[in-house]
């Protein structure tokens, strides 16, 4: 939000894109981990299990998903965001990414959908590769679709100009769910969650990509190593996912126990879907907030009201299309006296 809602001067050379990266590397360990289990409990059943499974899996997703997407996509049309009134196919579609990888800028209103349509292609094809590749390869596949990415962003980077955004195109994204779901897999065959080899892993990547990333801000990228940048940053949040998992105690899991933490993570999909039609939608019951006053500091009480905004439709969103009964029960359920971030005790 801050990204897209800041002045350039505010957010200077920090990457806050990188809440994406994490984002992404978080869906292909969770949604691994559900594909191994439910294949698990399927093989244990025997019978003809692929097709049915792949369809349940389908129905909970995308019914949990697609219904406040559309809800966002149509109010994003009602405040004017020019693009999806343009090409709302590619956007209901969900191939918008591809669509915006041509483009020079970025949509008004609507720039976040490409990682929303990257997330539903991932949906409908992971569980084909998880349900359908032997036990023994889904190491070697997963590993491979993690190399898929640094090595298909050098070929689009060198002979395919014409791209502007390489990184929205599906397979340019696929070490993030490459590692997520190497996580999975390794935690499922019986890997210690936090375990020291991982965190030891994840601290060098971190420093990797941090220097790989001050050569690309300096205008002076590193010939090659700068394709696996990225990858180097999915190692990195693949070691907070399991440092998570084994819980975190101090002031840092008091935080993510406190109320206002777990409500913000509540509402976190409804902000994401809403907050960039936002600022349209003020400009025509607000359009006072662009006025003279609102330069240089006093930008701030504007960047406040469009977080009000946000939230309050991201809490109608998550009040009545999210939290349907199909959809009211956590797959993680907690114990009542402590939260879901505590360190175990014992």
């Amino acid at each position: 939000m801050w990204l897209h809602w800041a002045p350039p001067e505010w957010r200077g050379h920090f990457p806050f894109e990188i809440g994406l990266f994490f984002f992404l590397t978080l869906t292909g360990f969770l949604i691994t981990r559900i594909l191994l289990r439910e294949r698990k409990a399927c093989e244990e059943g025997g019978g003809k299990w692929h097709f049915k499974a792949y369809v349940h899996f389908q129905k909970r997703r995308m019914t949990r998903i697609l219904v406040p997407c559309y809800a966002a996509m149509l109010f994003a049309i009602l405040v004017g965001a020019p693009d999806i009134r343009l090409h709302w196919l590619a956007y209901f579609g969900h191939w918008s990414n591809f669509h915006m990888a041509f483009m020079d800028g970025w949509p008004s209103g609507t720039a976040h959908y490409w990682t929303l349509a990257l997330q539903v292609q991932f949906y409908l094809l992971w569980p084909l590769v998880v349900f359908g590749t032997p036990q023994k390869l889904l190491a070697a596949v997963f590993l491979g679709c993690v190399t898929l990415a640094p090595v298909s962003r050098m070929i689009l980077a060198r002979w395919f100009p014409e791209i502007h955004h390489s990184e929205m195109i599906t397979f340019t994204a696929m070490d993030y769910f490459g590692v997520g779901a190497l996580l999975a897999l390794a935690t499922d065959r019986g890997m210690k969650a936090g375990g020291a080899r991982l965190k030891w892993t994840s601290w060098f990547a971190f420093c990797g990509y941090v220097l790989l990333y001050i050569f690309n801000e300096l205008k002076q990228p590193v010939e090659g190593f700068s394709y696996i940048q990225q990858t180097l940053v999915s190692v990195v949040f693949a070691g907070l996912i399991s440092s998570t998992l084994a819980g975190f105690g101090g002031w840092l899991g008091k935080i993510l126990d406190h109320p206002a933490a777990q409500h913000i993570g509540r509402l976190s999909f409804g902000l994401y879907l809403f907050h960039t039609p936002v600022p349209l939608f003020l400009g025509y019951v607000l359009p006072w907030l662009w006025g003279p006053f609102f330069i240089g500091f006093w930008q701030i009480l504007r960047l406040v009201v469009f977080g009000l905004i946000s939230w309050g439709l991201a809490w109608l969103c998550w009040r009545y299309l999210e939290t349907r009964p199909a959809h009211g029960r956590s797959t993680f359920p907690s114990s009542p006296s402590r939260g879901p971030y505590s360190k175990p005790r014992g």
